[in-house]
């Protein structure tokens, strides 16, 4: 739980939270395809239960925010670019929806999808 102490009062910001930021920041870049849990285990616990933040872990050390992130990625695209775009949207979303630096956003591509154009 992130939180911030102000004038008024406290305000606590939950990972779910900051899970969903980060996942409307990864499914706009250009690029993924889809999330992806990170191991066979979560992915059946995630389609039974239809988690939102599938594909998506939040940790908070000290000061900062940790952020992994388990995505497919289109064929044919260059993999370091899509993640250094992705790490740049989900920090830049995150920081500024909360205030608080994210000090890692961590991609661990799960796959590689390939479309048909036809």
């Amino acid at each position: 739980m992130t939180t911030d102490e102000t004038s008024r009062g406290m305000i606590e910001i939950s990972p779910n939270a900051i899970a969903s930021l980060a996942g409307h920041a990864v499914l706009q870049t250009y690029g993924v395809v889809g999330m992806a849990s990170p191991n066979l285990a979560s992915d059946l616990v995630a389609s039974l239960t239809r988690d939102p933040h599938r594909g998506i872990q939040v940790r908070q050390d000290t000061s900062q925010i940790i952020i992994d992130v388990y995505v497919v990625i289109e064929y044919g695209t260059r993999i370091a670019s899509v993640a250094n775009s992705l790490i740049n949207a989900v920090r830049y979303t995150v920081e500024q929806s909360i205030g608080i630096p994210v000090g890692q956003v961590n991609v661990h591509v799960q796959g590689l999808r390939v479309s048909r154009h036809e």
